[in-house]
């Protein structure tokens, strides 16, 4: 079969052009107990009022959620979203084992592998805010003035999440999401100075996690439009509307896009 532009181009729009990886959002939400260590600021309250307000009424009619998954400061991880410039999706592998009977040996599945750590990107604004997060979160993981290491998931000591990482179509909505569980920085890069670079500071954290699961939502993200139509100030009211609000108008965008 000899290549066709025409059929390719007529392939590709048929499952609504290409993907791009530049169409993507890092949710991190942000432990208790690192919370505790980082702290909010008057302006960070002020922020998450709004967010808080829409969580509390939401929070009576959804279901309980996995503590992991929550995060205990709306605006830092808001902000965090905002500032990851690179991130990506993870593999898995399927480990095999070769076994044999008769005549020739063959391979048989026999267990999963990950692929390694995930490692987030973020621009550096000149509070230096990102790099001082990341340096109390590996402090409150292993504290270098005792050297004790924390336990991971205590009621009051839990430093692991759940980090989302969504794809997005050309629009707003979500077309693919893997969930890293129990998530957690293991390392921050260093970062060079030099009088002859004139470029901003870029801060490299890798995560370990346990796996992940993919969650295949087709959903369309409200915050994101409420912030292209009416300003960033109007996405916290949208952020936590409700699935089921969610999933209808997304289903009423798809029948008319």
């Amino acid at each position: 079969m000899s290549f066709s532009p025409q059929l390719f181009l007529t392939n590709i729009k048929a499952h609504d052009g290409p993907a791009k990886p530049s169409r993507f959002e890092v949710i991190l939400p942000i432990p208790n107990y690192i919370n505790s260590f980082v702290g909010n600021s008057i302006l960070e309250q002020l922020i998450n009022l709004p967010n808080n307000i829409v969580s509390s009424v939401t929070d009576i009619f959804s279901a309980p959620q996995d503590p992991a998954s929550r995060t205990t400061n709306a605006s830092l991880s808001r902000y965090l979203a905002l500032q990851c410039e690179t991130a990506e999706l993870p593999g898995r592998t399927i480990d095999t084992h070769e076994v044999k009977f008769y005549g020739p040996g063959f391979r048989v599945p026999n267990d999963s592998k990950y692929s390694g750590d995930i490692n987030l990107g973020f621009i550096c604004t000149n509070d230096f805010y990102e790099r001082k997060l990341f340096d109390r979160w590996l402090e409150a993981i292993h504290p270098s003035d005792t050297n004790n290491l924390r336990f991971p998931k205590g009621e009051t000591t839990r430093y692991m999440c759940n980090i989302t990482i969504i794809q997005y179509d050309d629009f707003i909505k979500k077309i693919y999401s893997v969930q890293l569980i129990d998530a957690f920085p293991i390392d921050i890069a260093s970062q060079p100075l030099s009088w002859s670079e004139d470029n901003f500071h870029r801060l490299s954290v890798r995560f370990a996690y346990q796996r992940y699961k993919v969650i295949y939502e087709g959903s369309y993200d409200l915050a994101a439009a409420a912030s292209a139509l009416f300003g960033v100030k109007a996405a916290p009211f949208f952020d936590r509307a409700g699935n089921s609000i969610n999933n209808t108008i997304g289903k009423t965008l798809a029948n008319i896009f």
